[in-house]
């Protein structure tokens, strides 16, 4: 038994919704393998066709009604509603999947691009990340337009084509809808899989989900030094390795700021009536007050722990190392090392880029920012509005605590990861990253980007009465 399952109410919601025929469409959108190649060169989209078409023989009524545009290998359908003074609600998710790791093949229970299903669960790279919730959120429109539900909001489903690689999909198309003069109530796109025990946060004996209403930044920076080389017996002046050794050490050992920004504070001031573990259950007690007057003090909380230490502070994590001697005796050459930066609000791409220069100040290296996928910090969305409160409205009906029968808490946050979200966020200041296709911890750490990724078929229904349920809401 799957450990989220108990946390499942009104399963009993939209009966004659098939669990068959959702599951079997799903595992045969598992079974493309719509993979990013390196480049966009060595892309194989002729799969990306190949999962259009299945999505328009699963989804008749959806692509009948629609207005299908394609913007480069993304899809676009707009469903027009039929009352002009309500802004558009927007589904996103991507087509693109990650490439199964070299030599790991044999390592899954079923191969994972089998598409298999089986009584409890649907198998195969995506499951998770995210072509159930693109399979989801179809499956929920199709459902309402097959029951003539009439809609007065327009709605827009947007698909990237490569939010694991370079995200041109996504940016393509949010460019496009603001040039066209577009604004939407809400977004919902991929959040974080998980329901979540609070004990993290200071609530123990409660649980939560996420939704991440902005995303921390990236960039990737590569140092070069340039060398001779030469015979080992005589290092004057020093080999290449060892200067580029020195300059890692001198930017990981930068101590970037620790804040308590304004989503942390937003999510504590959710959760401060359940907050009991000490010190945070002093440091918030008072609501949204007591939290600003003591935010150092919380902030520094935060960054003596392993799980919320990424959210108050820019991470700096050296990933890549390439040009060393494959030989003891051998001096290397040119080497070069890539480093990980995910930036907090309010730290740019080029506040990066200034403090890397100036901590290899005197050293003979090259700094370069890779642009191809840098982005500064999402704007964050707000919390306070309808998009948001219909969210929670919704989730509220689905997800509750058995042992109380309370809803779960849903907690405002910021995102590590990069999502195709934040490519909307200039027609859109409800930007919710939400998934109610939802797994246990170690489904999620074990297979997402991993092995035996899969997700059950209660999940995923659940999953797809959750959308349904916000059309219903927000749409009619």
């Amino acid at each position: 038994m799957a450990q989220v399952w108990k946390f499942f109410s009104h399963e009993d919601d939209y009966s004659d919704m098939s669990e068959e025929g959702a599951c079997a469409r799903l595992g045969r959108a598992l079974s493309i393998k719509t993979v990013d190649g390196p480049t966009r060169d060595t892309t194989d989209w002729s799969t990306f066709d190949e999962l259009e078409a299945h999505l328009r023989a699963s989804f008749p009524l959806t692509f009948g009604r629609a207005a299908v545009e394609h913007v480069d290998h993304s899809l676009m359908l707009t469903i027009s509603g039929e009352d002009p003074s309500l802004l558009p609600a927007l589904f996103i998710a991507h087509m693109d999947v990650v490439p199964v790791v070299e030599g790991t093949e044999d390592d899954w229970e079923h191969d994972a691009f089998s598409g298999h299903v089986d009584d409890t669960y649907v198998w195969g790279r995506g499951a998770l990340d995210m072509t159930d919730q693109l399979m989801g959120e179809l499956e929920a429109t199709e459902y309402a337009l097959a029951h003539d539900w009439r809609f007065r909001r327009t709605l827009m489903l947007c698909f990237g084509q490569d939010e694991e690689m370079a995200q041109s999909g996504a940016r393509a198309m949010g460019r496009l809808l603001e040039e066209r003069g577009l604004r939407f109530e809400y977004l919902v796109d991929e959040g974080d899989y998980n329901i979540v025990d609070t004990g993290i946060y200071g609530a123990p004996g409660r649980f939560g989900m996420r939704v991440n209403l902005c995303e921390k930044g990236y960039a990737d920076v590569r140092l070069t030094v340039r060398s001779a080389g030469g015979h080992s017996s005589n290092p004057f002046g020093g080999t290449s390795l060892a200067t580029l050794s020195e300059a890692i050490a001198r930017i990981s050992r930068r101590e970037w700021p620790v804040e308590l920004i304004d989503i942390n504070r937003r999510m504590l001031e959710c959760l401060a009536p359940t907050i009991t573990a000490e010190p945070l259950a002093s440091l918030v007690r008072g609501g949204r007050a007591a939290i600003d007057a003591n935010a150092d003090a919380i902030a520094r909380e935060f960054a003596s722990r392993r799980e919320l230490y990424p959210f108050v502070t820019t991470t700096c994590a050296p990933t890549m190392i390439e040009g060393g001697s494959q030989q003891a005796n051998v001096m290397p050459q040119d080497m070069s090392a890539t480093i990980n930066f995910r930036l907090l609000p309010g730290v740019t791409t080029a506040d990066v880029l200034r403090a890397v220069s100036e901590d290899v100040a005197g050293l003979p290296v090259e700094v370069e920012l890779l642009n191809d996928a840098a982005n500064d910090p999402s704007a964050t969305s707000r919390s306070d509005g309808y998009g948001f409160r219909k969210l929670v409205d919704v989730a509220s009906r689905y997800f509750v605590d058995p042992q109380t029968d309370e809803p779960l808490a849903l907690i405002p946050a910021i995102v590590s990861g990069a999502t195709d979200a934040s490519m909307y966020e200039r027609v859109c200041d409800t930007c919710m990253r939400f998934s109610a296709f939802v797994a246990d911890a170690d489904e999620v750490a074990r297979g997402v980007h991993g092995t035996d990724e899969r997700i059950t078929r209660r999940a995923y229904l659940q999953g797809i009465r959750f959308f349904i349920r916000l059309i219903q809401e927000t749409m009619l």
